[in-house]
């Protein structure tokens, strides 16, 4: 007849539960990072554009991809909007990675100045474009 030690298996049973455990819990705890688009305006000169007269705040920017069909045959509208800080910057957030057109407007004074561009974005990461209104 065989002897079995109960305390080594016990501690065997223990060190394999905590390996297991300790395996589950880091790999399956991954929390998505957003995806992340800051967009810089800026005038000629390099200086944020922004009218502190202005009662929105600054520039608006729009983000849009509208009316593409993917490989999936799903048809793609994404749309938002908003405006500049002080420092002529705006940030927005999506949960998929996507090529968008941004447009410009920016009022100062009698003047509506215009400007368009791409950006680019990849998933969970922050991704900064400047644009320049003119």
């Amino acid at each position: 007849m065989r002897n079995i030690n109960f305390k080594s298996t016990l501690i065997s049973f223990a060190f394999a539960f905590v390996i297991a455990f300790l395996s589950c819990f880091l790999s399956s705890c991954h929390e998505e990072s957003p995806t992340t688009a800051i967009i810089k305006v800026v005038n000629v000169d390099g200086t944020p554009a922004y009218d502190s007269s202005e009662t929105d705040g600054g520039c608006k920017i729009t983000l849009s991809q509208q009316g593409l069909i993917n490989s999936a045959g799903n048809e793609s509208n994404v749309y938002k909007q908003g405006y500049t800080s002080n420092d002529g910057e705006a940030e927005f957030e999506f949960v998929n990675e996507a090529i968008l057109n941004v447009e410009v407007e920016y009022t100062t004074g009698n003047n509506i100045l215009t400007s368009e561009s791409v950006v680019k974005l990849v998933r969970e990461e922050l991704v900064r474009k400047t644009v320049i209104v003119n």
